[in-house]
């Protein structure tokens, strides 16, 4: 991804978690790409391959890195899939990866914890965690400028240049479940 003159601009975290403590994450990120590598790589199927399985393979090692807890118990992120896109303009690509991870739910306080290697932000990002109806979100541990919206929505902002601790942690409770009718 830092190919000739291609910089990164922006980046978005779209974490979707089920009752069932599944974790669907889409991660973007954005680029300026003055030279249009991505564009020359979208036009031959066999470079936009390798390009694509080059990129889920670095994020999954980035993934293998870090150290994601769900109520103790060490989980696994999986990058399932990736895509190249553009905004419009061949000098703007995006990449998507496609994300998923689990953890066993208990009844009460749940929590999710990331514990990964400190760093500075080289480009502004934001996460967005948004837990089922009835959840609730108790508390946020990170960098950045963590904001909960609602009960069940958390917003994380980071500006370029900050420094990242290298540690998240979200306490939750997610919905009571309604005993089956008969």
């Amino acid at each position: 991804m830092g190919e000739g003159g291609v910089e990164p601009l922006h980046a978005y975290g779209f974490f979707s978690v089920s009752e069932r403590l599944e974790v669907h994450q889409i991660v973007v990120f954005e680029y300026l790409d003055y030279d249009r590598y991505y564009e020359s790589v979208a036009k031959d199927l066999e470079k936009l391959n390798r390009e694509l399985t080059s990129a889920a393979l670095n994020m999954q090692q980035y993934l293998d890195r870090e150290e994601v807890v769900i109520n103790g118990e060490r989980v696994r992120p999986r990058v399932l899939g990736v895509n190249l896109g553009f905004r419009g303009d061949p000098e703007e690509p995006y990449l998507v990866f496609f994300i998923h991870f689990r953890g066993r739910p208990r009844r009460g306080l749940n929590y999710y914890e990331n514990i990964y290697e400190e760093e500075v932000a080289e480009y502004p990002f934001e996460a967005y965690w948004f837990f089922p109806p009835g959840a609730k979100v108790e508390e946020v541990e990170c960098s950045g400028a963590p904001e909960i919206v609602g009960e069940n929505i958390v917003v994380i902002r980071v500006g370029e240049g900050e420094r990242i601790a290298g540690y998240e942690r979200i306490t939750f409770r997610l919905p009571e479940r309604a005993p089956p009718t008969a």
